[in-house]
């Protein structure tokens, strides 16, 4: 009997250890999704820019955030020896950046990516989802509403609302990696009923913000995942491809940062491509000579076309190209850091058999060519993978 009680306290103890992880872990990036989110709406601005309420409790959550992955990180950091290097130069890579770029988000996305460690893929991406989905929702209705203001730019005769965000796309864009989110947690597998619904969603921010390059993505997900979701399994095709897969972070940034670099308005093709992409080449162009590319990074004040920004009297200066934006304020050594860790991702996706998760990957790295998200915690949590355990889950015996 003294036996029996003795394995049973053991059992016992070893799983409140784990779960005591878990929550801590679940609870944290849940407070830090729902204040980030929040800090990007109608719901924290102010046009003479005092602190407003909701602006205030946003930041007393995330800092709650900070203190409970630090908690996490000392109950149990489960930092392997083989993972001490890796770990060692993530954090001097980033502390570098930090230096020379004096951009804090970095800092604070180092300790949740250290929390991460030990923590289930599925654990991170469902607190990722119910905090996104939820502040979507009730900030979209409240705009509509009209309980919070919802912002609408004219600029050359193109309407688009920002449905109660800082920015015209940031709705479509955080409904993209909900939907991502939706169909890896569904291991790459939706019905009839659940693409109709993505693809009337996605057309209906379509018609309110006008986000071209969004909501061709996110068609292309919803159709692509309904028609290959049930052949995902067997991925004779996807594993064919395994190498060029893990190496397309690499062949997306070499191809997009030399196109933005030789852009040239004398050559017709390059005008051309630069007009259907909303004038990025010229811009990313501007952008390289004006700034240089460092090993690690320089600061950059960025300028775009937010509400916040709207009387901002400088110089138009916005980098959409996730891989030569990550480039010019973190540096060459961070871009690469970033490049490792997609294609660690992929290649733990490939190890495990989940090529769901591979082709979900393969979108949001397409998808970074256009819009700067692939280093965004707020819309994208996949880059935590790379610490996550990535596992598919045993199949149900019937």
């Amino acid at each position: 009997m003294r036996g029996k009680t003795l394995v049973s306290k053991k059992i016992y103890q070893l799983k409140l250890c784990q779960d005591v992880s878990t929550v801590l872990f679940f609870a944290a990036f849940l407070l830090h999704e729902l204040s980030v989110i929040i800090d990007t709406s109608m719901w924290t601005y102010s046009a003479n820019e005092e602190m407003m309420p909701m602006g205030f409790f946003a930041k007393m959550i995330r800092f709650m955030a900070y203190g409970l992955m630090l908690i996490k990180i000392l109950y149990d950091c489960r930092i392997e020896n083989r993972n001490i290097f890796y770990i060692y130069a993530v954090i001097g890579i980033i502390g570098l950046s930090f230096i020379c770029c004096r951009n804090t988000a970095i800092v604070f996305y180092l300790l949740i990516m250290i929390a991460t460690i030990g923590i289930s893929d599925r654990t991170v991406l469902v607190s990722s989802m119910i905090a996104q989905c939820f502040v979507l929702f009730t900030t979209v209705g409240f705009s509509m509403a009209g309980v919070i203001e919802n912002a609408v730019s004219t600029d050359k005769g193109r309407v688009r609302e920002f449905l109660g965000f800082g920015w015209a796309t940031n709705a479509p864009i955080l409904f993209f990696f909900i939907v991502l989110q939706f169909i890896y947690l569904k291991k790459g597998r939706i019905s009839l009923i659940n693409a109709g619904v993505i693809i009337l969603l996605d057309c209906f921010f379509f018609v309110r913000t006008d986000s071209k390059a969004v909501f061709a993505i996110t068609i292309a997900v919803a159709v692509f995942f309904f028609l290959f979701g049930s052949f995902m399994e067997k991925g004779s095709i996807t594993s064919a491809l395994k190498w060029l897969i893990i190496a397309l972070p690499w062949i997306l940034a070499g191809i997009t940062i030399y196109i933005h670099k030789i852009y040239n308005k004398n050559n017709s093709l390059l005008v051309k491509l630069n007009i259907f992409l909303s004038y990025r080449l010229s811009l990313g162009n501007k952008a390289i000579n004006r700034y240089g590319i460092h090993l690690f990074g320089t600061r950059i004040k960025w300028i775009g076309h937010s509400v916040r920004e709207a009387m901002v009297t400088e110089e138009y200066n916005y980098v959409d190209c996730s891989y030569l934006k990550v480039l010019l304020e973190y540096g060459l050594a961070f871009l690469v850091l970033m490049l490792i860790i997609y294609s660690a991702i992929l290649y733990k996706a490939f190890k495990n058999k989940m090529y769901y998760a591979v082709w979900v990957v393969v979108f949001i790295l397409l998808f970074g060519t256009t819009e700067p998200m692939l280093f965004n915690l707020v819309f994208n949590p996949f880059i935590l993978l790379a610490f996550a355990a990535m596992t598919s889950l045993p199949k149900k015996k019937d």
